[in-house]
């Protein structure tokens, strides 16, 4: 018998199956999918560092994501109108890529909406059990991580 016998894993396999669901049921956010939305939010969160040139291969380890997956979403937020890509002067292989006005307003619109999100799960929980919530959580990504990578 293992140590864990006396837990309900049913518990738990409700619990990630209703937030899988969750997450499966809001694939949009503010009219992009919520994978475009996390490069523009990552785009954003680069280009705040000093002399940062933001390519593909930056947002792509910054997102831990393939680069042609990467590539394919910079596209269809260039082809919306919310990022341009620039070829470097100094370095012709070097495409830069940058927001539009367009994409710097869903970029705000989208951060509004994430803070107002998350300000009213704190406010249901309280700071306290918040901070619990985020520390779980990330152990909890680690666990799976680790699993998933024996598994493989």
């Amino acid at each position: 018998m293992n140590i864990q016998s006396n837990i309900d894993i049913k518990k738990f396999i409700d619990t990630f199956e209703n937030l899988t669901r969750l997450q499966k049921h809001n694939q949009t956010l503010m009219g992009i999918k919520k994978s475009e939305a996390r490069v523009l939010l990552c785009i954003e969160y680069l280009s705040q560092e000093k002399d940062c040139k933001i390519n593909v291969s930056k947002i792509s380890k910054n997102l831990s994501i393939a680069s042609p997956t990467a590539t394919e979403l910079v596209k269809s937020l260039t082809d919306k109108g919310y990022t341009e890509r620039q070829v470097n002067e100094n370095d012709k292989r070097f495409i830069e890529i940058t927001l539009t006005d367009s994409g710097k307003k869903i970029v705000h619109d989208i951060t509004e909406y994430y803070d107002a999100l998350f300000s009213g799960l704190v406010e249901k929980l309280g700071k306290q059990q918040s901070e619990l919530l985020i520390e779980l959580l990330s152990k909890v990504n680690i666990y799976f991580n680790e699993w998933y990578s024996k598994m493989n």
